[in-house]
């Protein structure tokens, strides 16, 4: 852990969710949180380490539900993603971003640290922030999962367009990466990116395909890879200083003989070793993702305009080109992906669509309503052909289970009761299977 920490009022104190959106700062002796949470689960599917899960409560509430209650989290977590709300001071149709300093530090804390323990021994913990809160962030998690658990800040291109009328023009997030088994072991554990078929070029036209090279050298004296090669113009090369050739002289006339050696500069260049596309070793991350890779707010804004018309989309959502380069780093096929803040859904959607399980958390009822349940739906029906639907050869399938938990803290009114819930997904049950549960149970 961190021996330098940092300090707010009322840190030795637990914030709880507190009725629909709202927060208590809770003693940690206090008799309440003894109180068993009541979770209803709005689908009859059993919940088990196979399953997905859309929850509608508190992250910190879900989480001690599927911990104590279920075998959902089996197995551990292999990624973490979370979009927290930045506390801009600004708010939004679908939620508040304003809270107090001191209430959103022990936010994040709070939840950051009940998801320590449900990590696997190759997790990986992925913050999504802008600059106002972002120090702190960072040193909130230097405190939850130690210093050495850093991995990286990746800095994503939000936007590609210029705001004249500001001191910069802020165009970038923040995504801060932890591992609690620390990024030299992690990496051994974590996926590199495929390599772009448009960096391939076929500049020999060769019958196999497109290729890409790197040079034919490699660090260090080595006494059998010091030889005499011969350009196709006829100079002869040796090694740079310092270097040798990459392969044996023998290894070396076997790639020449399968026009494996390319020379650059017309036949007079150094040799470089031709690498076609299943010979490419995957490129390492940068920390630095640009727009044409990873889209922009204003692309996931226009995919979410596209599937709901009618309804004020979020401000800044994020793309799902973003969440798959996320998840296809941090984890494989089947492994499960965590959210507790839902918000529209990306997380879910790209998590189905590239086959991995996944939990995902919002405890506003409305946005579930109007975003996450209906999108996830498209999802499962194969309706959405947004986002990355085709490159992941997505076409539907599969299903997720709904579940309801309530704060232990204050009253539930309106939308936000399972009640009303309930009521709005059996208007549904046409259009979607739901299997409803006949009583409400308690976690005790």
């Amino acid at each position: 852990m961190s021996h330098i920490q940092l300090v707010w009022p009322n840190k030795d104190l637990s914030l709880r969710a507190s009725g629909g959106t709202g927060y208590e700062w809770v003693q940690p002796t206090d008799s309440r949180l003894l109180k068993p949470l009541k979770f209803k689960q709005l689908t009859a599917r059993q919940l088990n380490a196979r399953v997905n899960v859309l929850a509608i409560g508190d992250g910190l509430d879900v989480l001690d539900v599927l911990t104590t209650q279920t075998a959902v989290l089996n197995g551990g977590i292999r990624l973490v993603y979370i979009d927290p709300p930045f506390n801009t001071q600004v708010n939004f149709r679908q939620y508040n971003d304003s809270m107090l300093r001191p209430m959103w530090l022990s936010m994040m804390r709070d939840r950051l640290a009940a998801l320590r323990p449900l990590l696997s021994e190759n997790a990986s913990v992925w913050v999504h922030l802008d600059d106002t809160e972002l120090h702190r962030a960072r040193a909130i998690l230097d405190e939850v999962f130690g210093e050495n658990a850093f991995v990286a800040s990746v800095v994503w291109q939000k936007k590609t367009t210029r705001d004249s009328r500001a001191a910069f023009s802020s165009n970038h997030d923040t995504i801060l990466v932890y591992a609690p088994s620390g990024p030299q072991k992690w990496k051994t554990s974590r996926n590199l990116l495929v390599k772009e078929d448009a960096l391939l070029r076929n500049r020999d036209d060769d019958p196999r395909g497109p290729w890409a090279d790197a040079p034919f050298t490699a660090p260090g004296y080595r006494k059998a890879q010091q030889y005499d090669i011969v350009t196709q113009t006829g100079q002869i090369l040796r090694p740079p200083k310092g270097r040798s050739w990459y392969a044996t002289e023998r290894t070396y006339l076997d790639l020449l003989a399968d026009e494996r050696i390319w020379f650059p500069k017309g036949g007079d260049g150094s040799p470089r070793l031709k690498m076609f596309a299943h010979q490419l070793r995957g490129l390492v991350p940068f920390t630095v993702w640009g727009a044409t890779d990873t889209g922009t707010n204003d692309d996931a804004k226009r995919h979410l305009m596209s599937m709901f018309p009618e309804l004020e989309v979020f401000a800044t959502p994020k793309p799902e080109s973003l969440l798959e380069r996320v998840i296809h780093i941090a984890t494989n096929p089947g492994e499960l992906v965590v959210d507790i803040f839902g918000g529209s859904g990306t997380t879910a959607a790209v998590a189905h669509k590239m086959r991995r399980r996944w939990v995902v958390a919002e405890r506003n009822a409305h946005t579930v309503i109007d975003f996450l349940l209906p999108r996830l739906q498209q999802v499962v029906d194969g309706s959405d052909p947004g986002g990355v639907t085709e490159a992941t050869s997505w076409v539907g399938g599969g299903s997720f289970e709904i579940l309801h938990v309530s704060p232990r803290f204050g009253t539930l009114t309106g939308m936000c009761r399972p009640e009303a819930i309930k009521q709005h997904l059996a208007k549904l049950a046409e259009t979607r299977s739901l299997s409803l549960p006949r009583k409400e149970r308690s976690a005790a």
